[in-house]
């Protein structure tokens, strides 16, 4: 970025000094050729004259301020700007009084310079010493001596004070012009923050509507017991802004509870406000979309706005101003170098008070006159004092870019946003997206059995309350991680856990066994085999021999280990689960065969045909007793 500094120039700083310093070689050389015949000096100007090397022997390095860097740095040099340009109307009404006062030189000579010592004592209030006032006060106390005039030297001043007041309004517009550019563009930026602010705080209040709508119709479905994965799925897609919306909820909702036709019979009276609920959160969904939109819009174009202020306009406007302090203080100094050559030359015959003669002899400081008093300012120093003091009490800008603040929603809510559905989720999805070898409801519902039920009369064979399973239902299908079967909430109710585990088995998409592996495995129990054969029959087939036996292991076996990953591993663990339940039979009454008729058509469902469905339910009962009974000889198998 351009730094502009104290101690840069321009082009009309060099124009006004060159101006300067081709007129003072002119009317020093005219000046020269009279002080050498004249003589003699005041006191209170040869105290000017020390009070001047003093402060130019004191001048020190350029101070480096990085305008832009500062708060109110455009606010420090335009106040600058204003006094330079004071310092002008000052030296214009001196030049008119001037005039005046060179009619009626002795009655008010000393009025005027009384006027402008008390003028100059309250400019200087709050400015550091500099130069400029200090060849000024020199310049005023050369008047003191002063009694005489002519009506040339004060046309001549007239001349120069109409000038120089048509210069000074001139500037005045250049100064009003920058101030009020920089007044537009601060302007334009609170305008537009103050939009940004209302579009943050509508961004705010829309999603804010929608979390409470979310929590709201989440809540009332866990209560009714109805699925998740539907409101789960709209918010989804809305929170990230870029689901697929209501298709994606349909395509995941697919397969629905056997008893859902029942509980939707008892909950109709509440599915008009559960659907305006669904509705209403979609409609808040997107109205906190679109105003999200609109406040990051707003945002960037703010940004964009206040950078180009920062970094291209403000610069150009310092640059500007810097650029007029230092023409008005150079044409301020040539209007009074000019002043001063007009007055040395208009006033010959007082040259002895304007330019004493040297009488010090060899080795003292030899005095000077108006002109080398004018010349003694030095205006960059002069600046560069100025600056330096004013910018220690200045704040520095801020100048980053106003972050984007997301807005944060409850735990609850974010659930609700984004649920882990696993009902009706093929088998192989699920275990990909959650990263576990089995799923974590057969897991969690396996280990709740073991540890509570396996003494539980007709476990497996009994029913939950349809409410409770359906609560368990979606607790599972928003976050099954989040679940723990081993609260005091569930401990109670085992038969609840053991429905939910087995409503989840049925509603797999292709079954837990798929269909090429399931009619493989169905092939080694013909239907034609009686369903009133004793055990040792119905589990090996009419006299099944070793060899038949082991090739039905075998056969089984090959079934198996030809499964996708996910279904062999999650077959391994229900059967060895359900081998765990059917060793305490003696207590819940759930041998081999009871577990085949709840467990056969849930985990090998019949086909299409209704016709066959019976002959189906009873092979699928048959495979799952056989492989109970033979679990560790066909898992080792394989």
């Amino acid at each position: 970025m351009q730094s502009w500094t104290s101690t840069d120039t321009s082009t009309q700083r060099a124009d006004a000094a060159t101006v300067v310093s081709e007129g003072r070689q002119s009317y020093d050389a005219t000046g020269q050729m009279h002080y050498a015949s004249t003589g003699g000096a005041s006191p209170a100007t040869t105290r000017s004259l020390q009070q001047q090397q003093q402060l130019q022997q004191q001048k020190s390095m350029p101070v480096q301020v990085d305008l832009t860097e500062i708060d109110g740095g455009l606010a420090m040099l335009l106040e600058r700007s204003r006094h330079s340009l004071t310092s002008c109307k000052e030296t214009v009404a001196f030049f008119k009084n001037r005039a005046k006062v060179e009619e009626d030189y002795s009655r008010n000579m000393q009025k005027l310079v009384l006027t402008t010592l008390r003028t100059m004592d309250h400019g200087k209030q709050g400015n550091p010493p500099n130069t400029q006032q200090a060849a000024w006060q020199r310049l005023v106390e050369v008047h003191e001596t002063l009694a005489s005039n002519r009506m040339k030297f004060s046309i001549t001043l007239h001349e120069m004070s109409e000038y120089l007041n048509n210069y000074v309004k001139s500037k005045e517009n250049v100064r009003r012009k920058l101030k009020d550019t920089e007044q537009r563009y601060q302007k334009a930026i609170e305008e537009t923050e103050a939009l940004l602010e209302k579009a943050r705080s509508k961004y705010e209040i829309q999603s804010g509507e929608w979390e409470k709508l979310l929590v709201k119709s989440g809540n009332s479905k866990t209560e009714s017991g109805a699925p998740i994965s539907s409101v789960g799925s709209v918010a989804s897609a809305s929170f990230s802004h870029g689901g697929s919306g209501p298709s994606s909820m349909t395509a995941i909702s697919k397969t629905k509870n056997v008893g859902s036709a029942v509980s939707g019979i008892f909950s109709k009276h509440k599915g008009s406000t559960q659907e305006s609920l669904e509705r209403m959160g979609q409609e808040a969904g997107v109205k906190a979309k679109v105003a999200n939109e609109a406040y990051k819009r707003l945002l960037n174009q703010t940004n964009a706005m206040r950078r180009d202020f920062y970094d291209v306009q403000l610069p150009k406007i310092l640059a500007s101003v810097m650029g007029l302090i230092e023409e008005v203080d150079q044409f301020l100094k040539f209007s009074l170098g000019k002043y001063a050559y007009t007055y040395e030359s208009a006033v010959l015959a007082d040259a002895i008070t304007l330019k004493p003669i040297d009488t010090s002899g060899e080795g003292a400081a030899a005095p000077i006159g108006m002109v080398e008093m004018v010349g003694g300012i030095d205006t960059k120093t002069d600046l560069d004092a100025y600056l330096q003091i004013t910018a220690r009490s200045g704040g520095r800008i801020n100048r980053a870019s106003i972050p984007y603040k997301e807005y944060e929603m409850s735990t609850r809510a974010k659930l609700y946003a984004n649920p882990k559905p696993i009902f009706g989720v093929p088998l192989d999805v699920q275990l990909s997206r959650d990263k576990h070898p089995v799923p974590m409801i057969l897991a969690k519902c396996a280990d709740a059995v073991e540890a509570f039920g396996l003494q539980n009369e007709g476990i497996y064979r009994q029913s939950g309350q349809s409410s409770q399973v359906n609560k368990l239902r979606n607790e599972f299908d928003l976050d099954a991680e989040h679940v723990d079967l081993r609260s005091n909430a569930y401990v109670g109710d085992i038969n609840t856990i053991a429905s939910v585990l087995k409503m989840y088995l049925r509603e797999l998409p292709g079954g837990l066994i798929p269909p090429s592996q399931r009619t493989a495995m169905l092939s080694f129990f013909p239907a034609s085999e009686p369903d009133n054969a004793p055990p040792e029959i119905t589990a090996y087939s009419h006299g099944d021999d070793e060899l038949e036996l082991a090739q039905k292991i075998s056969g089984l076996a090959e079934a198996i280990r030809n499964m996708p990953v996910a279904n062999r591993n999650t077959v391994a663990y229900l059967f060895a689960h359900l081998d765990k339940v059917q060793a305490f039979q003696e207590f819940n009454m759930m041998n081999s065969e009871n577990l085949g008729i709840v467990f056969g058509p849930t985990i090998a469902p019949p086909g299409n045909n209704p016709a066959d469905a019976g002959v189906d339910i009873r092979r699928s009962t048959k495979l799952v007793r056989f492989i109970l009974d033979n679990r560790r000889s066909i898992f080792e198998a394989i």
